[in-house]
């Protein structure tokens, strides 16, 4: 059997840890730059506010109920996300951390236990320990799991907070129920897809010949085929470097000036080459866009993005802020308000696996050396101390966070202080 366990409205929760008031109170979290909401509790949810609904959008409701807002600590998460795990693993030892809020759980080997009983008690000992709210699902495979972890979230009261998938009869009653877009890894264009030849539960998709699956999405849903049925296609996955890294922010303030955006995107490409450099890798490709603000209907709208193949495989700050500037120019249109900018880097290779041109220079190796003090000395004196000359050496953005709660846990600083009498 396999388990999923997931944090409830966790954003919202961890806030709650060190706000105890807050319990039964509308809870939300908003995203970089306080721009949506990520994050509802459930007494926010109940009050309409969607996931994703832009702030300046939702703040009648917000003042007319006294929701909670708070910034996006995604420290404190982190860190609260660790500490799950940790506990999840006197439980379990096979375990993979999905996500900052959900870990998947192998309990082949434990059929001696009755697994819905230990789950409930890694539950209990997350929520007395933590006061965070968690619930599991159990089932045979992976995207069951998910499934069962769907239906005791939603029917809670009735079901505790664990619910097991073990008979033919549960998976079918399971599936019957399950909207087929809110299945693992369906998407919505499949899900639109699919809808048009009425197939809108995932009990429908496994009615679907194999045949005609393979046809429309290949061995994945093939694959997702089985799953939903219970025929076990995924193992836990074990760590692996990311496939793609990417830095991009929404502004506090639009702006259509190219010396700004210049520098945000500079930034941008610096932040990604030292996460690929931690990971000991270089890429192949940058991709760099820059987008108006979608929800400003009365203003002008452009998006646009273009995609760089470098000479030679590279994590090189300078060479990658070199090519997203080079990107911004050929994408940049004047006289319009841009909100948003990022850089994605994509098709990496080990940075000790590189095939080079013969024809092109290899900035990767000549600044390699210098890669490396600037990664030691903003490793030991703070992060961006060290920086390009393309980037604003005077001034450290930051995110308009005006809700930001204590790091508490990872700031030694600002640790909650507790007064004895």
């Amino acid at each position: 059997m396999y388990g999923l366990i997931d944090g409830n409205n966790f954003y919202a929760s961890c806030e709650r840890i060190f706000r105890p008031d807050l319990r039964d109170k509308p809870v939300i979290v908003l995203s970089n730059n306080d721009g949506c909401a990520i994050a509802r509790s459930a007494e926010a949810k109940a009050l309409g506010i969607k996931m994703g609904a832009p702030a300046f959008q939702i703040e009648d409701i917000i003042k007319k109920y006294n929701v909670a807002v708070f910034s996006a600590n995604f420290v404190l998460y982190g860190d609260i996300s660790n500490r799950i795990v940790n506990i999840s693993r006197r439980y379990c030892r096979d375990i993979e951390v999905y996500s900052v809020d959900e870990s998947f759980l192998d309990f082949h080997g434990y059929e001696y236990l009755n697994l819905k009983d230990h789950c409930n008690d890694l539950r209990n000992t997350v929520f007395n320990g933590l006061d965070i709210p968690c619930s599991i699902g159990l089932a045979p495979t992976k995207t069951l799991a998910k499934v069962a972890n769907k239906i005791v979230k939603k029917h809670s009261n009735e079901l505790g907070h664990t619910y097991v998938i073990d008979s033919q009869n549960k998976i079918e009653k399971a599936l019957k129920w399950l909207p087929l877009e809110d299945v693992w890894g369906i998407g919505r264009r499949y899900a639109d897809r699919f809808s048009r030849i009425g197939v809108k539960k995932a009990w429908d998709f496994t009615q679907l010949p194999e045949a005609y699956l393979q046809k429309e999405m290949g061995i994945y849903g093939l694959r997702m085929h089985k799953e939903l049925r219970g025929i076990p296609q995924y193992e836990l996955s074990e760590h692996k470097p990311k496939k793609g890294i990417g830095t991009s922010r929404t502004f506090d303030k639009r702006t259509d000036n190219l010396e700004v955006l210049k520098e945000r995107v500079s930034t941008f490409a610096f932040k990604c080459s030292e996460k690929l450099r931690k990971q000991n890798s270089c890429c192949n490709f940058i991709t760099i866009f820059i987008t108006t603000d979608r929800f400003k209907l009365d203003l002008k709208q452009y998006s646009n993005s273009i995609t760089i193949a470098l000479p030679n495989p590279s994590s090189s700050a300078i060479e990658l802020s070199a090519m997203a500037l080079k990107g911004l120019e050929k994408i940049y249109l004047p006289f319009f308000q841009y909100k948003k900018a990022g850089v994605m880097l994509t098709e990496f290779v080990p940075d000790t696996e590189r095939m080079t041109s013969l024809f092109d220079e290899d900035f990767h190796e000549k600044h390699k050396p210098i890669m490396t003090v600037i990664d030691r000395m903003n490793k030991r004196l703070g992060a961006d101390k060290i920086k390009l000359g393309s980037m604003d050496v005077q001034k450290t953005w930051k995110m308009n966070q005006k809700n930001l709660s204590p790091r508490r846990t990872t700031d030694i600083n600002q640790l909650l202080r507790v007064k004895a009498l």
